[in-house]
């Protein structure tokens, strides 16, 4: 939401304001409202990207240290976040 804030022109800006600062105030239709406005403007895409940047960021940290159960688990998370699209 964030980044189809920042992406959005000043309508859009205010749609977002209006159902994130009131939430009384959403109405039917703003879910969809708010979905089309991230695949508008590829946040979804551009946010699943930022997290697998950041697992990949991860797995690096983790290279130097040797082979354990717990340095497994972690991996194990990173792949799973990475993995998924959601």
């Amino acid at each position: 939401m964030v980044l189809a804030f920042q992406r959005g022109d000043e309508e859009e800006q205010a749609f977002w304001r209006r159902t994130m600062e009131t939430p009384e105030a959403q109405r039917e239709g703003d879910l969809d409202h708010a979905l089309a406005l991230m695949k508008r403007h590829g946040t979804l895409e551009a946010t699943i990207d930022r997290a697998r940047g950041y697992g990949r960021k991860a797995l690096a940290a983790l290279a130097p240290f040797p082979e354990c159960p717990e340095k497994r688990a972690l991996i194990d998370i990173i792949d799973f976040v990475n993995d998924r699209d959601h």
